[in-house]
């Protein structure tokens, strides 16, 4: 059974924990397991409209997850220097974002994943590892991985996480330099680097791995445009986006929230929004009332009781 399917399994299993949002992604993406299906779609990347039948490869999916279990280390508190033991949901999350692949060619379906989750729910770390599995192991030559926000220090969250696993990883430590302007793996001529809107180096990007952290503080779009486009060169380059619930209105969140959350309707014949090149995850509360009931605050924060068995 694949990550997908068990997790989907202790949704149903757990209703009072699983936001309808959570629920019917994942009734999506097992579906698309056992019935793979052709998509039309066009490529904002490459500017034209494509044809794919996507399967899903369970190696593929794993491949970022054994990664990360098996060369990260912890870096902070009690755990510090101990292996990276992901949660059900997350590897469920990341098994979906690399799985699903063309049929034809092995390319990767999805160009954008978007995990909106509540805070303390491993969201850094999460994108540490896959920033050094995408660095190192996606067989990209020259890649350009980027940790962006809009101010440098948050950017930097995510890539001083990344070159504190590498450290404590002896394995990653003797292949990857880590230095004060960015994380180097020579091997491929590959760089990891933290970037900010304030950046003078925004220009001439060729990005393949593009981590967005903490998109509910963004107030201008254009860096999350100029991130995008940089990926238009790579053959299956990925953006991920990743945030705590919003509280600037009127901003970038709002506009990606509502657009993935018309994404997910559209699961349902809600909406006619259609897009198979995006990966929408959203732990969220059904209903404002529901802050009241503790036992619905698990709906967003899936790493409060999602059970370890791994």
């Amino acid at each position: 059974m694949t990550y997908i399917e068990e997790y989907y399994q202790f949704l149903l299993k757990n209703p009072d924990k699983a936001c309808h949002k959570v629920l019917v992604t994942y009734k999506k993406l097992v579906q698309d397991i056992y019935n793979p299906k052709q998509v039309s779609f066009f490529n904002e990347i490459t500017e034209e409209e494509e044809t794919h039948t996507f399967v899903f490869d369970e190696k593929k999916g794993n491949k970022p997850i054994i990664f990360i279990e098996k060369y990260c280390r912890h870096s902070k508190g009690k755990w510090a220097g101990k292996p990276v033991k992901l949660e059900l949901f997350q590897k469920a999350f990341i098994q979906a974002l690399f799985g699903f692949v063309d049929k034809d060619t092995g390319i990767r379906k999805y160009k954008k994943g978007a995990l909106f989750i509540g805070r303390k729910n491993g969201k850094s770390t999460m994108d540490s590892g896959l920033a050094n599995f995408m660095l190192t192991k996606d067989g990209e030559g020259g890649a350009e991985v980027y940790s962006v926000a809009t101010k440098k220090d948050q950017a930097k969250v995510v890539w001083d996480e990344a070159k504190r696993m590498i450290k404590k990883s002896p394995a990653l430590n003797k292949r990857i330099r880590c230095l004060v302007g960015g994380i180097f793996y020579d091997e491929t001529e590959s760089f990891l680097k933290a970037l900010a809107s304030d950046s003078n180096s925004l220009d001439g990007l060729n990005a393949h791995f593009v981590i967005c952290d903490e998109v509910h503080a963004w107030k201008d779009k254009n860096l999350l445009d100029v991130m995008y486009d940089s990926m238009s060169a790579r053959e299956q380059p990925m953006l991920l986006e990743t945030s705590t619930m919003g509280t600037v209105r009127e901003s970038v969140f709002d506009n990606e929230y509502e657009y993935f959350s018309e994404i997910i309707a559209g699961y349902e014949g809600k909406s006619n929004v259609v897009d198979e090149t995006v990966l929408p995850v959203i732990y969220e509360l059904d209903n404002p009332n529901e802050w009241q009931d503790e036992k619905k605050w698990y709906k967003a924060n899936p790493r409060a009781w999602c059970y370890k068995k791994y």
